[in-house]
């Protein structure tokens, strides 16, 4: 499966919702943890992502809403990583959202921890490699210009 990470440094790729778009195995599995973890009615057929840069219609409805997610797409960026602006109100709020993840080993198993939460674990400190890795890319390259490859894990 491809590496892909969210707007705000969630590793999109490695939740349950975008792994089970293609093949549907998890959905059944995956509803009861997820409405423990998220402490939402969801059903499995609702239980699908095409990660946070597909359209409104695609993407998990926690998502829809994000604004970094928004100004990612609207500037054609695939994470807020390759984004030059350093002290982001858009993006704060997007990762506040996810502190208090550590927290859910007190509500879920260690199991549906390790499966559904990871993911959305260390997403600043992944955004951050994220950025550093596209730098050191640039530089090798000697281009002082943007690109737009894909966000690193």
């Amino acid at each position: 499966m491809i590496s892909m990470m969210s707007a705000c440094g969630v590793l999109c790729s490695g939740c349950t919702a975008f792994a089970d778009r293609k093949d549907h195995v998890d959905r059944q599995a995956t509803a009861p943890s997820r409405r423990r973890i998220d402490r939402a009615n969801e059903e499995a057929q609702d239980l699908s992502c095409g990660g946070c840069l597909a359209p409104d219609d695609q993407v998990f409805h926690t998502c829809r809403g994000c604004e970094a997610r928004k100004c990612c797409r609207d500037k054609g960026l695939r994470s807020c990583a390759e984004c030059f602006v350093k002290a982001c109100v858009l993006l704060e709020k997007a990762q506040a959202r996810w502190d208090r993840v550590p927290e859910l080993i007190q509500v879920v198993s260690r199991a549906d921890f390790a499966k559904y939460v990871k993911p959305y674990r260390n997403l600043r400190e992944r955004l951050e490699r994220a950025r550093r890795a596209g730098r050191k890319r640039r530089r090798a390259r000697g281009s002082s210009r943007w690109s737009l490859s894909p966000a690193a894990e």
